[in-house]
């Protein structure tokens, strides 16, 4: 039975019994801003739990696309442990409980999948008399065993929902496990697969440790797709289902390298490259913080990994297709959006490359210096390298440790963090949601208000009632003069920020006079759209009618530079390829920021052609179209979606397109507000163009008025640097290159005059030369000789003195700059220039390194300098 009959066994199971089939929630949860990754089925159904959703359902079936990390080290080396799984779950709203969960699970296993009775043992909580009860009619009793708190009683917290479990675990039998007479259920080997665990949440923890019982009991299940998959084909291994095999063997041929001896760390590969592909496809990109430090990690773990089997070159980003062609029945994005995933998983990899041998070298030499033969500091590499081999090299502290490890040796993570707090550095940046007690207070708020009918696209003002009103993080029944607070509409013209369009801002009105200042609207939870106001210049009290009016202007601004981003987007992609997606956005009244998906920066040309197509656009003032559509029929039609984003059935689609062409300019999902025809945009300019992260560029841009104001600043400046040219505009460009050569030619003289004071003293550097053990040994402090003209300086001292060692050194603009230069024979005699640039880096915090012969540096300390040349006996030998 492979995967992917067996999900669709699984839902439509679920689905006959009255399921609602949820679809898979990204992995960017959307269900709790105060987690990291969606990590369990039930994350997208907090709100379900909570008994604040919406929905009308009380009971869900679901497949969940999952990512945990915290079991990483195990990944590949254990039969069960991944990072990227999906979660089968069936979960229940105040409806079912025990009796249907339980039996529901025994009869989808044995009767469904048909896995053999004899091989499935269940569980219960110590003190679960209810659900021993249950399973008692199920099973024997002697397959039924009691299990204490650690692993059967799920909190979700110290205080709050909680509740025993039951679980369903499959007997590989005991050559799978440890062999010891007392392996059972709780044993931490092999042998008992965990398939399905029930939760029963049916209490609510209080302060004090006690369990008050519930007054709406919940069910959520957890079921790992990959473990059940291979337990329904008597598989002791998930590696070997048909969700990896293919997989394994890619890397194989790949890689080059057979499987025998292999296995672990080819299973390794493969679960880290469906996280990857999975990750990117849900709108995840490598950086140095969040979610894209997590990507980061794992790519260059795996990618590591294929390094020590002696390949040197990318391979992840070829990994995308096949996990797209395993994937495909439930998961087509992945083929939609595949050559995007691996344009940014390529550019990932050779950015790590590039510096992934030095810092090899580097990490080496530290286990060398630190290991245990170094018997001062034990085997513990100080933080202050752990963070120098991050910040230099960009390989994670994790990765650190993880290798060190290998060795035998530990890294300083607590120095690690502090050498990174002190260079102001960013790393995994703890995650912080927007706040879980203002979630529960406006969900609270939402499901007795309802939502807040919208009418703004077609009105800039309309009258309504005040439905509620916020002071501080409670409800109040006035707002008076003077004060600031929340209100919360019937319905209202106010765009509430989303989708990287800016809020609306204007006046709440009464009797024809402003009342209040609306500053700041945003959609906390649910439907509700709540309008921040300051500047109250007339109570307000709930129940109240009032006028709500929009900046006008301020919106026509932001319209314009919104419907500017869909032309932009598909200028993009047709300038550059389709592998272009938009990657996140920031529309406001002056100016747009469009981020999207390349791996190199554009050209000018490049820059220009997307200019002109977008100005082309808007001179053939093509209608804007808005309309709503089923989810799948607005695709088929080609409507763009962006990466990671969760739609729900119906969607508004924005469709620019001449009404003679069959075929749209641009079409995508959009909730924003847009003008009603392209002209209306005006002008439309690039004011930038840059690099935010790897494989992601952002453009600036501006739009209308923005755009003319733009211009005009920007003639100002050319008027400005004219005039002080003495010249005209158009002879500019000619007098600028002339001066330019004339300042070329006075910084030669310049460096040549330099070059002959320093020469000057040539002599006296030579006869000032140290002798160490029959070397001569020259020394020297310059000022203002750039590193160019010091080695110059040092080939004429070398000729001059003939046989020795050479070290100088100057500063210039603030910066250290020095060489060191071995003649040949005292190269033969075991002088290392090479060496004494590090030794001299070293003292003067800098860098430095090159050949025996010659090498150079520079340095940070300036204060130091005087104090190094001192010891130069000591840097030289």
């Amino acid at each position: 039975m492979n995967s992917d009959k067996i999900r669709t066994q699984f839902l439509e199971f679920f689905g006959a019994e009255g399921h609602e089939i949820v679809k898979s929630d990204s992995l960017i949860p959307s269900g709790d801003p105060t987690l990291l990754f969606t990590s369990a089925g039930m994350v997208q159904f907090k709100q379900h739990f909570l008994g604040q959703s919406k929905d009308k359902f009380t009971r869900a079936a679901s497949s969940q696309k999952s990512f945990r990390t915290s079991d990483i080290e195990k990944v590949g080396y254990t039969n069960r442990h991944l990072t990227f799984f999906e979660m089968l779950g069936n979960f229940s709203f105040g409806d079912y409980f025990k009796k249907e969960a339980i039996a529901w699970g025994w009869e989808f296993l044995t009767k469904k999948l048909g896995i053999p009775e004899e091989k499935l043992v269940a569980t219960v909580y110590r003190d679960d008399d209810e659900a021993f009860d249950i399973w008692k009619k199920i099973v024997p009793v002697k397959k039924i065993h009691r299990m204490g708190e650690d692993s059967n009683f799920w909190n979700m917290g110290p205080t709050g929902p909680c509740g025993p479990c039951s679980e369903i675990l499959m007997d590989l039998g005991a050559e799978a496990g440890c062999r010891k007479p007392t392996c059972g259920p709780d044993c931490d080997c092999d042998r008992y697969l965990e398939v399905w665990n029930l939760v029963f949440t049916q209490f609510d923890r209080q302060a004090d440790g006690s369990l008050k019982p519930l007054p709406r009991k919940n069910i959520d299940t957890g079921m790992g797709l990959e473990r059940l998959v291979a337990a329904a084909n008597g598989k002791s291994n998930v590696f070997e289902t048909d969700l990896f095999l293919p997989l394994i063997k890619k890397l194989s041929e790949i890689l080059n390298v057979g499987l025998k001896g292999r296995e672990s760390k080819l299973r390794m590969m493969a679960d880290h490259s469906r996280a990857i592909a999975f990750l990117i496809c849900d709108g995840v990109l490598p950086s140095n913080e969040g979610r894209g430090y997590v990507l980061r990690r794992i790519l260059r773990r795996a990618l590591r990994q294929g390094r020590m089997f002696g390949f040197k070159e990318p391979f992840l980003y070829r990994m995308t297709a096949e996990v797209a062609a395993v994937m495909k029945g439930a998961y087509p994005e992945l083929a939609e959006r595949r050559e995007n995933i691996a344009s940014i998983a390529k550019m990932e990899e050779e950015n790590f490359l590039s510096t992934l041998e030095n810092g090899t070298r580097m990490l080496d030499e530290l286990m060398a210096k630190y290991g245990s033969g170094a018997k001062k500091t034990g085997s513990v590499i100080p933080g202050e390298e752990v963070f120098k081999l991050y910040d230099t090299y960009g390989f994670p502290p994790d990765l650190t440790k993880e290798i060190a490890a290998e060795k035998g040796v530990s890294i300083d993570e607590k120095g690690f963090a502090a050498a990174q707090k002190r260079a102001q550095e960013r790393s995994r940046a703890s995650w912080s949601g927007s706040g879980e007690k203002d979630m529960a207070f406006y969900s609270k708020l939402n499901k007795e208000l309802g939502d807040t009918r919208f009418e703004g696209y077609g009105n800039a003002e309309l009258e309504s009632k005040i439905a509620a009103l916020v002071k501080g993080s409670s409800k109040t029944d006035e707002l008076k003069p003077g004060e600031e607070g929340e209100v919360v509409l019937e319905s209202t013209p106010f765009y509430p920020e989303s989708g990287g369009q800016v809020t609306d801002t204007g006046t709440l009105k009464t009797g024809g006079r402003p009342a209040a200042d609306v500053a700041d609207v945003q959609k906390p939870a649910g439907g509700l759209i709540v309008h921040k106001i300051k500047n109250v210049r007339q109570a307000l009290k709930t129940g109240m009618k009032i006028t709500a009016s929009v900046d006008s202007e301020r919106r026509r601004k932001i319209m314009r530079h919104h419907t500017a981003t869909h032309l932009l987007h598909k200028a993009l992609r047709e300038i550059l390829g389709t592998h272009v997606t938009q990657a996140g956005s920031l529309v406001t009244p002056d100016y747009f920021r469009f981020d999207f998906t390349h791996i190199s920066a554009m050209t000018l040309d490049q820059v220009k052609s997307a200019e002109k197509m977008v100005n082309e656009a808007v001179r053939r003032n093509f209608p804007v179209c808005i309309k709503k559509m089923n989810l799948d029929e607005a695709k088929k039609a080609g409507a763009m979606a962006l990466f990671g984003e969760k739609y729900e059935n119906t969607v508004r689609t924005v469709t620019v397109a001449d009404e003679k062409d069959p075929k749209p300019f641009s079409m995508e999902l959009c909730g924003g507000t847009h003008v009603a025809n392209t002209g209306d945009i005006g002008f439309f300019k690039i004011t930038s163009e840059s690099s935010i992260s790897s494989g992601t560029r952002r453009i600036e841009a501006v739009a209308g008025e923005a755009a003319e104001n733009y211009i005009e600043a920007r003639d100002n400046i050319l008027a400005d640097i004219s005039s002080r040219f003495n010249t005209s505009d158009d002879e500019l460009v000619a007098k600028t290159e002339k001066l330019l050569a004339a300042l070329k030619e006075s910084e030669k003289e310049i460096e040549k005059l330099k070059m002959k004071l320093a020469s000057g003293g040539a002599d006296d550097l030579i006869s000032s030369a140290r002798n160490l053990n029959g070397t001569k040994v020259v020394s020297g402090r310059l000022k203002d000789v750039d590193p160019r003209s010091l080695r110059e300086l040092s080939d004429n001292l070398q000729r001059k003195l003939g046989s020795g060692v050479i070290l100088l050194v100057s500063e210039q603009d603030g910066k250290i700059s020095f060489v060191a230069s071995v003649s040949d024979d005292k190269v033969k005699s075991g002088f290392n220039a090479g060496r004494i640039a590090k030794n001299f880096a070293g003292i003067i915090g800098g860098s430095g390194g090159g050949k025996p012969d010659f090498a150079q540096g520079g340095g940070k300390d300036a204060s130091k300098i005087d104090t190094a040349l001192s010891r130069i006996e000591e840097i030289v030998s």
